[in-house]
This record gives C-alpha cells, sequence and structure tokens, in this order.
C-alpha cells in the first residue's frame, strides 16, 4: 500500500455506557480529534477529554502515531487503524445509529402526560393567519441606522413552540449545530419519530441564533410535520423502538378508530414484548450477548475500580475481556485488599463473563464503528506475568515464617 494510502490512522472511541463518541486522528505532522455528530451530550463531554489528553501527549513531544499508540490502551480505545484520508474518519462520525434514535425519543414526555394533549390543542387551533408571519423593524432609525428586521409570531403559534418544548421535543441530547435539518416530508407524509425531535430540537433553538427560522419551517411544512409525526407516534403507543414504529405504522394507528386499535386478542396476554436482537454496542454488529467485563487498579493506599458493559459481539468482547483482565494483571495487586480479595474478584468474573462471549458465532457486519482487535490471547501477553511478583513474594513470606517457626 502506498504511503498515500496510509497517510492517516485512527482510533475509534467509546464511552463507559459503550456509546461511541468519536474519533482520535493522527497524520504525519498533527493529531485531532472529531465528534460523532449524532452523539449524546456525555458522549461530547468525554470526547473533550480525549481531545485534551492526545494535545497534551502531543505537545509534550510524542509523534502523532505515538499518541494514538498511547492512548489506544486505554479503556474505550479501540485499536489504531490506517485510512486513506480524514474523509474516512469524517464519513464514520455522520453515521446515526438505531440506538441514537432511541435515545432522542426516550427525552420525550411520558405517554399519559398533559403535554401531549396540549400539543394536539395547540396545533388544532392554528389558523393560517396565525401562520402567516409579519415581519417587524428594517427601517432607518433617525440616527441613520436600520432597524434589523424580526419575525412577529402571533400568540397561538408562541403556543405551538411551547407545546414542542412541553413534550420534550426540544432537547439537548441533540447538537444541531453542523448536523444537517431534516427536510420537509412530501404532503401528507410524516418523518421518522427520532428525526422529528431533531428537527424540532433545530427549529426552536435555531430561532436563537437567527430571526426566522421558525418562520421559514412554518413555510416550507416542516413545522406542521413534526408536530403531526409526534402527534401519530405517541398515538401509536410511544413505544421509543424506531426499528417497529414507521411513519407507515403511526399514520395508520393515529388514523384508525379506536376500536381497531386495540390489542389483537389473539396474542396471549402474557406473551413478553418483542425484543429486537442484541447488537454490539462498539460494532454494531450481531450476535451479542449483554456481559460485564471489570479492571482493577491498586496503588498502595489508593484503589481504582473500572468496569465496561452491554452487549458485545465475539470480537469486541474479546478485545475487552483481554484489556481488561491484563490490566488487572498488572496493576491490580499492589495493595494488600487488592492482592488477596479485589484483583481476584475481578479475574474470577471475567472468567465467568467471557464464557457468555465465547459461545457467540462470529459477528455480520458492523454498523456502529470498526471493530475492536481482540490482539493475542491474554497467556502471551508479557504484562499480565507482573502479577507474580506479589505472588511469589507472599509465598517466599510464608515460607520463611514456616522455616523460622521451624
Amino acid at each position: 500500500m502506498s504511503e498515500t494510502a496510509m497517510s492517516l490512522h485512527y482510533v475509534t472511541v467509546t464511552t463507559p455506557t459503550q456509546e461511541v463518541a468519536g474519533f482520535l486522528w493522527a497524520d504525519a505532522t498533527d493529531v485531532g480529534w472529531t465528534d460523532r455528530l449524532a452523539g449524546s451530550v456525555a458522549a461530547y463531554h468525554a470526547g473533550r477529554e480525549w481531545a485534551r489528553q492526545a494535545r497534551e501527549a502531543h505537545e509534550r513531544g510524542l509523534a502523532p502515531l505515538g499518541v494514538l499508540n498511547l492512548l489506544s490502551r486505554e479503556p474505550g480505545a479501540g485499536p489504531v487503524t490506517a485510512a486513506p484520508g480524514k474523509e474516512t474518519v469524517e464519513e464514520l462520525a455522520r453515521i446515526v445509529t438505531p440506538e441514537d434514535d432511541r435515545r432522542l425519543l426516550a427525552q420525550l414526555a411520558p405517554p399519559d402526560d398533559d403535554a401531549w394533549r396540549e400539543l394536539a390543542e395547540a396545533f388544532d387551533a392554528l389558523t393560517d393567519e396565525d401562520r402567516d408571519v409579519k415581519w417587524g423593524g428594517g427601517h432607518k432609525l433617525p440616527s441613520g441606522a436600520t432597524h434589523v428586521a424580526f419575525p412577529l409570531y402571533s400568540k397561538p403559534l408562541q403556543r405551538a413552540v411551547d407545546a414542542l418544548h412541553g413534550v420534550g421535543a426540544v432537547t439537548p441530547e441533540h447538537r444541531w449545530m453542523g448536523v444537517p435539518m431534516p427536510k420537509p416530508p412530501p404532503e401528507g407524509q410524516l418523518l421518522a419519530p427520532a428525526d422529528a425531535v431533531r428537527a424540532a430540537t433545530a427549529i426552536v433553538r435555531g430561532e436563537r441564533f437567527c430571526d426566522g427560522h421558525i418562520a421559514e419551517s412554518v413555510e416550507d411544512g416542516l413545522f406542521d410535520a413534526v408536530a403531526a409525526t409526534l402527534r401519530a407516534w405517541h398515538a401509536s403507543g410511544a413505544t421509543a423502538d424506531t426499528s417497529t414504529v414507521t411513519a407507515d405504522t403511526m399514520r395508520a394507528t393515529a388514523d384508525a378508530p379506536a376500536a381497531t386499535v386495540a390489542t389483537d386478542s389473539s396474542v396471549p396476554a402474557d406473551r413478553p414484548p418483542h425484543q429486537p436482537p442484541a447488537v454490539c454496542r462498539f460494532c454494531g454488529g450481531s450476535p451479542a450477548v449483554d456481559v460485564t467485563f471489570r479492571a482493577h487498579q491498586a496503588l498502595l493506599v489508593l484503589m481504582r475500580f473500572k468496569k465496561t458493559a452491554g452487549p458485545m459481539c465475539l470480537t469486541c468482547g474479546l478485545a475487552v475481556y483481554r484489556t481488561l483482565t491484563t490490566y488487572t494483571l498488572w496493576q491490580g495487586w499492589w495493595s494488600p485488599f487488592s492482592l488477596f480479595v479485589f484483583a481476584p474478584l475481578a479475574l474470577v468474573r471475567n472468567a465467568l463473563a467471557v464464557r457468555h462471549v465465547r459461545k457467540l458465532a462470529a459477528p455480520g457486519p458492523g454498523t456502529g464503528g470498526p471493530r475492536f482487535d481482540p490482539g493475542v490471547p491474554v497467556r502471551r501477553r508479557p504484562l499480565a506475568y507482573v502479577g507474580l511478583v506479589p505472588v511469589l513474594w507472599v509465598l517466599v513470606m510464608i515460607v520463611s515464617g514456616l522455616a523460622g517457626g521451624a
């Protein structure tokens, strides 16, 4: 492969909740951080910390690729991966996962909240005259300055905006800046439920930075499409599982008579709700199993406990297991309690958890990001044998004590 094709390397970074936060990258001269655009606020703040660590390591004189190699050893960091250019990282940063959609819908008000009735009443009360936005300002003042034009929204239209706030459709969980605004759907059709939340957030928050965002969305139909989608989603059962709630099913449920919306009596009442197949929280591949791996660090009187949990595929699960287990074997022994209690407990728990991972078949293609590299088994990692030092020391002390007693 040519040097040009290997001009950039990157590391996929996940949060403690297994959400892909973004990507550390390095080229021949610099290191940088790229946020995943659909990520949560927590992921965004986690990314700031990773970016700071990368910048400080580079400023200390470490080469860009050396920075990635160093940070790739930290929990939550994937392997160093080569890419043709930064466009690859930017494309990965634009991926939107079903979990992103579920997170946005989870911000909405509970189905029985009065805010949903207020949303329906506010939009049903809107007239064409209410939607006809007038503008004020725009004229010259006696001083010679021009007064900036501003929209004059009617009280019923402002009520509708407040109703979107009320149901939770305007949320900080959608970081709308730099993300394309959802386009208005064709007349008579609905948005995807999570896109309705994205659009509502961008419309209302965008008004604070540029007058007329709301007016523009009213004119092109996006404003009403947002409300229609949210109302239909709520009427269909307000489920956060977007894989089973499409625009067509929402519309059919919202328009159907009450009798036809009732639960199908042919389905047993005690049947558990359908659960979508688990996908790996790192790469998005399946099959996956919900497991928890732990790591322990001891420094005389100080101790740290780390945990990585969530659905994992065979490949990513082995990578997490081997990384955290090696970390514990290396750093988990250096205090009395850790030597006899916490480090052995973490190792036993990891050994039990990895048995579930090993039963999985090889994962299919993932959609959440690059798949972790499991690397070599724990027994082939030199750091794993550091733990023999305190163990041998304890054995020597026991033998010495027995010999002295004899």
